[in-house]
């Protein structure tokens, strides 16, 4: 089995790029990452029943970490994005290039939306507030 981790390098630029940092990001933001990778994941169907689990890890968020696990028929509890302590976020350490493709695009979606998202709130904000 190989690893690659330019793909995974990539994910990680683009948010770094986007300007989005932890604390801009709440539970809300966390749980459409995980629908988001979840419809990939079954989308993609590279294995039997590759889903997201249903529940999130948050410790001391945004201060601390997050992690969100995905599944399959013969696996449970297995990192699909995890946002460490200290910035760096990984991406299905044990899942080869094949199989952490969904979950690199599932990301991509995840920050394009939630970029046009943050930069809508914040403009409303600047007009309520100048109003």
């Amino acid at each position: 089995m190989r690893y690659t981790v330019e793909p995974r390098n990539m994910a990680r630029d683009e948010f770094s790029q986007s300007g989005l940092t932890y604390a801009d990001l709440g539970r809300d933001d966390l749980e459409r990452l995980r629908k988001t990778l979840d419809r990939h994941l079954m989308k993609a169907g590279t294995i039997e029943g590759y889903k997201m689990d249903r529940g999130m890890r948050l410790v001391d968020w945004p201060n601390g970490w997050a992690a969100l696990t995905c599944k399959a028929y013969y696996f449970e509890n297995r990192e699909a994005v995890t946002f460490g302590r200290n910035g760096f976020i990984g991406f299905a350490g044990w899942a080869d290039d094949r199989n952490v493709a969904p979950i690199l695009d599932g990301f991509s979606e995840w920050v394009a939306e939630t970029t046009k998202q943050k930069a809508a709130e914040r403009a409303l904000m600047l007009e309520s507030g100048a109003a």
